[in-house]
């Protein structure tokens, strides 16, 4: 929750990612909310002159929030695009949370001392680079290994860059402190905007087809329910952007959408609506 107070509005699913950022590659990877999540996380503590218990209270704030996230994509996103995207974004998180590496790099290694956030951005957008470019020149592309780091790589690059452009429109390039904040609040708007969906996920797992598993797919909804009672009463009080319900599951829709859009909590007269009172009818659930 103290993460999730930094947004107050849906803008950071169109900032993390620049359009002016050039593409390395004619087949775009498709993102997921744990992959952008977990790389935007990965670019944050790796920034200089942090003080550690920011770091320490933002990997907080993920691992909870990230708990979450999961269970909205398995449910909502499990088509083939996103499969192997969401393993990659698993094996980053492990990296990053236990390790504080992406794909082997120590982020915070001394070797960093005295380097500028700038330079460090560059240096993380230049090694996800010489990734995609060695993935694309070699044939063995169907090993997993291989095409996650691929995956992880070109998400890198492009958060990267579009940090640095971010940077470059300020005045003055903002100080590391500045820019963990910038980070730390468009990591609160994906996750705000990804949590809209917990409404619809609540639902869907209350009405499993399996007669053997609805027992345990209603216990886990009810538990996922309690969690995110607090998030819900935070949601309630936004609007929506124009924004279909099937869209909502996926950040590259959300993406999509004007900025002015997110910027404003949208014009729309749709709310997020709590599972309890859903516009679909009531869900009433009972744990006997």
């Amino acid at each position: 929750m103290k993460l999730l107070e930094k947004s107050t509005n849906f803008n950071g699913v169109v900032e993390f990612d620049n359009d002016q950022v050039p593409l390395l590659h004619g087949d775009d990877v498709h993102n997921c909310w744990s992959l952008v999540l977990v790389t935007l996380t990965a670019a944050a503590i790796a920034l200089p002159n942090l003080a550690n218990t920011r770091v320490k209270e933002l990997l907080a704030g993920m691992r909870e929030g990230l708990k979450i996230v999961k269970r909205i994509e398995e449910n909502l996103n499990e088509n083939g695009d996103l499969a192997e995207t969401r393993k990659a974004s698993t094996r980053l998180w492990t990296e990053v949370e236990v390790y504080f590496k992406w794909l082997q790099i120590d982020l915070q290694n001394k070797a960093y001392k005295g380097k500028t956030s700038k330079e460090i951005l560059r240096l993380l957008g230049d090694v996800g680079v010489q990734n995609v470019i060695q993935f694309k020149s070699h044939k063995s592309k169907s090993l997993n290994r291989s095409l996650h780091k691929f995956i992880a790589s070109s998400s890198m690059y492009r958060i990267s860059e579009t940090i640095q452009l971010h940077c470059n429109k300020q005045e003055n390039w903002l100080n590391d402190e500045e820019l963990f904040d910038w980070i730390s609040t468009v990591i609160a708007d994906v996750l705000c905007a990804c949590f809209t969906n917990i409404p619809r996920v609540v639902k869907m797992m209350c009405h499993h087809n399996a007669i053997e598993k609805r027992e345990h797919s209603i216990r886990a909804a009810a538990k996922l329910l309690g969690k995110s009672k607090n998030i819900l009463a935070v949601l309630e009080k936004r609007q929506l952007p124009n924004i279909d319900v099937d869209s909502m599951a996926y950040i590259d829709k959300w993406h999509a959408l004007p900025g002015s859009e997110l910027l404003n909590s949208c014009a729309s007269s749709n709310h997020v609506q709590p599972a309890s009172a859903s516009t679909n009818g009531s869900l009433i659930v009972t744990i006997m």
